[in-house]
């Protein structure tokens, strides 16, 4: 995953990676190791916490932060792809600098 990689480079909330960089060697990277890393690479907020033990009911499939602050759900495949477009459009403009 992604996020082990960016944990072990002190990388926090880099969108894009280069191959390179999912190259590390590292414990925490799970591209290379397998099974879990040797240690939780972070802990949720409470407001996390209760969002799991209380989840909204839905049927989503799909999730995608489009923008900061902004991410959505939903069940449609084509609906998806419309808003990773829109993200793709947003990295482009640089809204998630």
């Amino acid at each position: 995953m992604n996020t082990t990689v960016e944990y072990a480079a002190k990388l926090r909330g880099q969108i894009r990676m280069s191959y390179k960089q999912l190259e590390i060697n590292s414990k925490y990277n799970t591209y290379l190791n397998r099974g879990l890393p040797p240690s939780p690479i972070g802990s949720p907020g409470e407001d996390a916490m209760r969002a799991a033990v209380n989840p909204e009911n839905g049927d989503w499939l799909y999730f995608i932060t489009v923008k900061p602050q902004d991410t959505r759900f939903t069940n449609s495949f084509s609906q998806f792809n419309i808003w990773a477009n829109e993200f793709r459009a947003n990295e482009k403009a640089g809204l998630f600098k």
